[in-house]
């Protein structure tokens, strides 16, 4: 393994650090930058398994923390498909990543909301799903808000790198 590899692995391992640290310690509810490591695994790792293995590390290890609940496994297919968003953008710029973010929360807003409804907490009713989507737009307004925060920085840190680092050479 070269030297480059091995900065790459310490570089993934202080993100999954970071990012299960950021979960664990006292943060505003749905605050988290998980999602914007989604959709950036996407765009910076390619079309390898890891780019979904990435996110879903940070979110077992740290679930395991937390507890995991009925809904889990929409937060994670969620995380999945935000990484798809990423896999497929043609161009990482501003403008890309900031409407990636809006949708990325917007996806994760409506399949998780969906979610909690399956199990019958609102009712079997169209009333009850709409009831459902309302009394989560509170937590929308964090969730929206760090993923932009997230992306938009994790973007102006890629553009850095990219224009001012050196060359790492294999």
């Amino acid at each position: 393994m070269k030297k480059f590899d091995n900065y790459r692995l310490l570089i993934i391992f202080a993100l999954i650090a970071v990012a299960i640290m950021s979960r664990l310690l006292p943060h505003p509810q749905n605050f988290s930058p998980v999602m914007s490591i989604a959709l950036f695994s996407g765009i910076l790792l390619g079309k390898k398994w890891y780019a979904f293995v990435f996110p879903l590390v940070i979110m077992v290890i740290s679930d395991i923390f937390l507890g995991f609940s009925d809904v889990t496994w929409s937060v994670y297919l969620s995380f999945a498909l935000i990484v798809g968003m990423g896999l497929i953008m043609k161009k990482v710029s501003f403008i890309n990543v900031f409407a990636n973010s809006l949708l990325a929360a917007l996806l994760f807003f409506v399949i998780t909301n969906f979610a909690c409804w399956l199990p019958g907490w609102y009712g079997y009713t169209w009333q009850g799903l709409v009831d459902c989507y309302v009394a989560a737009i509170p937590f929308f307004r964090m969730t929206l808000l760090s993923s932009v925060v997230y992306s938009v920085g994790f973007w102006a840190v890629y553009e850095l790198v990219r224009r001012f680092a050196p060359v790492a050479t294999r």
